[in-house]
């Protein structure tokens, strides 16, 4: 019996490796080119905003462009509205079921989206655009299996968008870990399986391609960092409690302008929205083009103390701003490195203070950087994903235990003020639209698992239900068979009885993903 267990296991799990393993191919090169593509934008971009500042004639012209830009925008996401905001948080939703995916029409309207944002010069990086370009790769390369399609299609899919994460950032670790702790914030033997395959093949194409065209596949590399002494850890309370402060301004001005976005400025038409953001950022640019893009150029600086104090305390009020309203516009680009970035700019503005205080001054770079993670670990509410971005970043450990402080003390205080993460608030906003209108049941289903039925052989946390489904028993068709499997797992067998209680708008489509994971000629019985 138990080696029919394992067999049942391992057909379903073996074919998902290896799609893995393909996605990961596909995904790695995909979004090489789209970086390397998005560079050369920026650089180009570069080039335009200094050559406006040159000649002030063509100030009126630069305006027009990014007018007709918005616009073409405001087109793109009436063809393809899965393209808007971020790609990190609908992502999200994607992958937890809250949120339907059209691949196609989403891979061509993120990448042209995002080539516009990079070329206006908006405050966005590639690596969201990456995530969700990933996720619908990966759900075309799905249509290459037959079997269990529809319930493999979320693992699939989880592979490609942390092997875009990992590709964009150069941070393969970070990905596996994003996809447990971020996305679907459990861990489960056939998610570690399909994303490490995934993030690996893509990290590894990846790799290949820039060494065959001399890039770095880092998003940015920093190397020797003094190290801290016990005597300094006032400090990284210090900058620890600094970045709580900032992440809580954040997500309180994120929640705030949204409020105010969907009852007061409810009217004001999405492309007059981009329109306005888009004349800002040029605004902007004439004045201050260290601004805008991504944010990586920032953080370099930063870490060279090449900028002035009050250089840091403006560009770090401007960048918050801007990420406030472009969040807001549905822009479409990513959202990881400018959060990066503002916390560098926290850092910064902490360490010059440090500085004045006693700190010694080189120790400001680490300070920044310590800064970078927490901040990141605060907004995404992801403290393990954060310290193990930080080491894949610098390569350093020394210093590591002053980076878990920060980090894990900026999460604990963010989780006291009980504020609704920045990443989330943005899937809370995707989610009312894409339902607007409708009102959510709840209800209990009956299902029997039939034979060759994906769920045979796992447990029950190893399954990607649908969004919000608690399974409340399950009643074994064999008496023979024990409740509880080795280690506590309640798995599931054929002819069992599975009883859940599940959050769902469409009843049909929920009925669909159910029989897609219990067998298609599964019997589904609503209970209430």
């Amino acid at each position: 019996m138990k080696r029919s267990r394992y067999h049942d296991y391992f057909i379903h799990t073996a074919p998902e490796f290896l799609h893995g393993i393909l996605t990961g191919i596909v995904v790695g090169a995909l979004i090489f080119l789209f970086r390397l593509a998005a560079e050369k934008l920026t650089e180009f971009s570069r080039q335009i905003y200094a050559a406006v500042r040159a000649e002030p004639l063509f100030i009126p012209l630069l305006f027009i462009g990014l007018i007709l830009c918005a616009l073409a925008m405001a087109l793109l996401h009436r063809y393809a509205p899965s393209a808007k905001g971020g790609g990190i948080p609908r992502s999200e939703g994607i992958l937890r079921g809250i949120l339907p995916l059209r691949a196609g029409r989403t891979l061509l309207a993120t990448l042209g989206g995002s080539f516009l944002s990079f070329f206006c010069g908006l405050p966005l990086g590639s690596e969201g655009p990456s995530v969700l370009s990933g996720t619908a790769a990966a759900h075309l390369t799905g249509r290459l299996t037959k079997k269990d399609r529809e319930a493999k299609d979320r693992y699939v899919m989880t592979g490609g968008a942390c092997a875009g994460f990992g590709v964009a950032t150069g941070s393969p670790v970070s990905a596996i870990l994003f996809a447990l702790e971020e996305v679907h914030k459990r861990f489960t033997p056939m998610l570690l399986i399909v994303t490490s395959a995934a993030v690996l093949s893509a990290t590894a194409v990846s790799r290949m391609l820039c060494q065959l065209c001399g890039l770095s596949p880092a998003l940015f590399t920093i190397s020797d960092l003094p190290d801290l002494a016990l005597a300094d850890i006032g400090y990284v309370f210090l900058a620890a409690l600094a970045v709580s402060l900032a992440v809580f301004l954040f997500d309180l001005s994120v929640s705030a302008f949204n409020r105010c976005t969907r009852t007061r400025l409810h009217k004001i038409p999405h492309a007059l929205r981009l329109v306005i953001v888009f004349c800002l950022t040029g605004l902007i640019g004439l004045f201050a083009v260290d601004a805008l893009f991504g944010g990586t150029g920032i953080i370099l600086a930063l870490l060279g103390n090449q900028k002035t104090t009050l250089w840091i305390a403006l560009l770090f009020v401007i960048r918050f701003v801007m990420m406030v309203l472009v969040s807001n516009s549905g822009a479409t680009g990513g959202i990881f490195v400018p959060t990066l970035a503002l916390g560098a700019l926290v850092g910064g503005l902490s360490a010059r203070l440090f500085v004045l205080i006693g700190m010694d001054p080189s120790h400001a770079p680490l300070i920044i950087l310590l800064a970078m993670a927490a901040f990141m670990g605060g907004t995404m509410r992801a403290p393990l994903t954060a310290l193990v971005f930080f080491i894949e970043v610098t390569a350093q450990y020394e210093n590591l235990f002053f980076v878990a402080i920060a980090v894990f003390l900026v999460y604990f205080l963010t989780e006291i003020f009980n504020r609704t993460s920045f990443y989330d608030l943005l899937l809370e906003a995707m989610e009312e639209d894409e339902h607007q209108g409708k009102t959510p049941q709840i209800g209990r289903f009956e299902l029997h698992v039939c034979p060759g039925a994906f769920v045979i052989g796992k447990a029950v946390r190893d399954v990607l239900w649908p969004h919000s489904a608690i399974v409340t028993s399950i009643t074994r068709a064999d008496k023979d068979t024990p409740s509880l499997d080795n280690g506590g797992e309640k798995k599931m067998y054929e002819g069992d009885t599975i009883t859940i209680k599940v959050q769902f708008y469409d009843e049909d489509e929920l009925r669909t993903r159910l029989a897609s994971l219990t067998g298609k000629d599964a019997p589904i019985r609503r209970l209430s």
